[in-house]
């Protein structure tokens, strides 16, 4: 069954951090769902920024990933978002050229697992 919250842990996000932070499974269920209805719109914010080389705000909603993501258990996502917001508070843009392929790659990843879920 892929509607479970052991598909989720087996698919590596942390439920039980995710729990902790909402209280309940029908809370997490529901952000977690919000979170994936808005998750292509806040990606292509991301990449919108990147390609616009808007470091400041690329920053800001990479900090929202992170947050979101750490919320929801979601930490191999939510590490990657943190390392290219420290990387881009730096003015790191070599970092974050060389490693925007990871982070993209990595968000559709869970987005599939995600879609997955809800789908049943």
């Amino acid at each position: 069954m892929n509607n479970t919250l052991e598909y989720l842990k087996n698919n590596g996000i942390d439920v039980d951090i995710g729990l902790s932070f909402l209280g309940d499974e029908q809370i997490y269920n529901d952000i977690l769902l919000e979170f994936k209805n808005n998750f292509i719109n806040q990606m292509a914010e991301i990449r919108k920024l990147y390609e616009n080389k808007d470091i400041a705000n690329y920053a800001v909603k990479v900090h929202a990933l992170k947050s979101n993501c750490k919320t929801l258990g979601i930490t191999s996502l939510a590490e990657l978002a943190y390392n290219h917001e420290m990387k881009a508070k730096e003015n790191d843009i070599n970092y974050i050229n060389s490693n925007i392929t990871s982070l993209f790659t990595k968000a559709n990843e869970i987005y599939q697992i995600l879609d997955k879920y809800f789908r049943g």
